[in-house]
């Protein structure tokens, strides 16, 4: 099908931008090391479940009520972190500012939440008292961790205007982030599996020492940012906005809520998070969690070098919808296999990890486009509340995932630290979250049947932001 004439100038017009690389190699890996420092910060985080169980003891209300009061707490920050960061007055930079004054409470916070101080010889008040504590240690942690998450996946879109070299920079970057995350996600497995499952005094020092390691590399996520990673795609206001007029401008970009309401309708209906006590109590060893794990790793790079290539011939949402196919036939395919052969285990996670990959890659591909749509729409490049809207999904989502995992393991009638679990726990442990899973997939895909962004109109869409900044420069030079 030929393009018709305004598209094919509109093509033309921002051939010059599409073949120019802006961002050079030694920058390009800094800001690939960055995420993976970065997200090993996201990946114990995501684990403390664990922790607040084995360690801490907490589960049923103490541990609902711990992650509700979280997420309401996160629910309070995201906007007000998205509005303080669109709101502020900028020119040449908008996030970079941020690498050097979170840095430092951040890693100190993290690391305190994994201290498993003992405050009353009650053992139902010393519970109750952890729990504040790490509320207490979370409330700056999380506002903070906002805004350096913020700062960093504005990257995503205003590391370099040329959208096929950042096609390619997200690919990577979300490689990298993944094997941040696998390290932290490997390491704990690897060093309960040398400890007995009712030694909570051994377990303790694991998650300790790997907060220790966490902290450290997210100072040094920091530093990167901060000294090796330029932003050149900035818009600052030609006024001070409104708070109401930043939120207003995310409800009116329609690719964006497409979007969240996807990831929103796939996390309520959450699996949990209950794996590595799959791994633990029915292949009898945490080590199992990162050797499996390895076998998904060359299809996580396959994925990092096949996503930039297949956006240049399909549409993204056609890719997604795919992609969220494939993932519900692979699960069914593991569903009824079982689990009895390790090396079936290790196929299908490789199998799993290549829509996986995809679909998180191009996640993260049609975020970064929607700020030029909230652009064109709007005028203003609020990537400040589209990214702490989407961190806000994620966490109001990482809630019911926390209940959820809550909620199977009571239904499952796990055991926290028992030498062994009944059979209908162990069966629980592993149909349970795949059913869900693909119950979640198929739901998720829905909305993407509305989403409206193809390579042509970002085509549009792009020149005429770049007309309207050429018009604005034009203005101020003539006053």
């Amino acid at each position: 099908m030929e393009l018709d004439q305004k598209t094919a100038d509109a093509f033309e017009a921002i051939d010059e931008t599409q073949q120019t690389e802006y961002v050079p190699k030694k920058e390009r890996f800094a800001f690939y090391l960055s995420a993976f420092f970065r997200d090993m910060s996201y990946s114990i985080m995501g684990m403390s479940n664990y922790f607040y169980t084995d360690i801490l003891g907490l589960t049923g209300i103490r541990l609902a009520a711990l992650e509700w009061v979280k997420r309401i707490w996160d629910g309070v920050n995201d906007p007000i972190v998205g509005a303080y960061f669109d709101k502020r007055a900028y020119t040449n930079e908008k996030a970079r500012p941020f690498f050097r004054s979170t840095a430092f409470p951040i890693a100190v916070t993290l690391l305190l939440m994994f201290i498993p101080i003992r405050f009353s010889a009650n053992d139902g008040l010393n519970m109750w008292l952890r729990v504040g504590f790490i509320l207490l240690c979370y409330i700056p942690f999380e506002l903070l961790h906002t805004l350096s998450g913020t700062s960093f996946m504005s990257y995503y879109n205003s590391i370099t205007p040329n959208i096929n070299e950042r096609s390619g920079i997200i690919s990577r970057s979300r490689l990298f982030s993944n094997c941040g995350s696998a390290v932290v996600g490997g390491l704990i497995p690897i060093l309960l599996g040398f400890v007995k499952k009712d030694d909570v005094r051994s377990k303790t020092y694991v998650y300790l020492a790997t907060a220790i390691i966490v902290s450290a590399s997210f100072l040094l996520f920091n530093y990167l940012m901060y000294t090796r990673v330029k932003e050149r795609t900035v818009s600052p206001p030609e006024e001070t906005q409104t708070v109401w007029g930043i939120v207003r401008s995310m409800f009116e970009n329609k690719v964006f809520l497409v979007m969240i309401i996807s990831v929103a309708i796939g996390g309520l209906i959450s699996a949990g998070n209950t794996g590595m006590w799959f791994y633990d109590y029915n292949l009898g060893s945490t080590i199992w969690l990162p050797i499996i794990g390895i076998a998904g790793f060359p299809a996580l790079i396959l994925a990092s070098w096949l996503n930039p290539r297949l956006v240049k011939k399909f549409e993204k949402r056609s890719l997604v919808i795919a992609l969220g196919v494939l993932q519900i036939l692979f699960n069914l395919l593991h569903w009824q296999v079982g689990y009895q052969s390790k090396i079936f285990l290790a196929f299908i996670a490789f199998l799993k990890e290549i829509p996986g990959s995809l679909r998180g890659m191009l996640y993260w591909s049609m975020i970064a486009d929607s700020v030029d749509f909230g652009e064109w729409k709007t005028g203003k490049r609020n990537d400040g509340i589209i990214y702490a809207a989407e961190g806000l999904m994620g966490k109001i989502i990482g809630a019911f995932g926390s209940t959820s995992t809550a909620i199977i393991i009571w239904y499952i009638k796990f055991q926290p630290n028992a030498p062994t679990q009944s059979p209908e726990t162990l069966e629980g442990l592993f149909s349970v979250p795949l059913v869900i899973g693909m119950i979640s997939t198929a739901a998720s895909l829905i909305p993407y049947f509305f989403y409206s962004l193809d390579r042509k109109k970002h085509a549009r869409m792009i020149e005429e932001i770049k007309a309207r900044k050429e018009a604005a420069v034009v203005i101020e030079e003539t006053n």
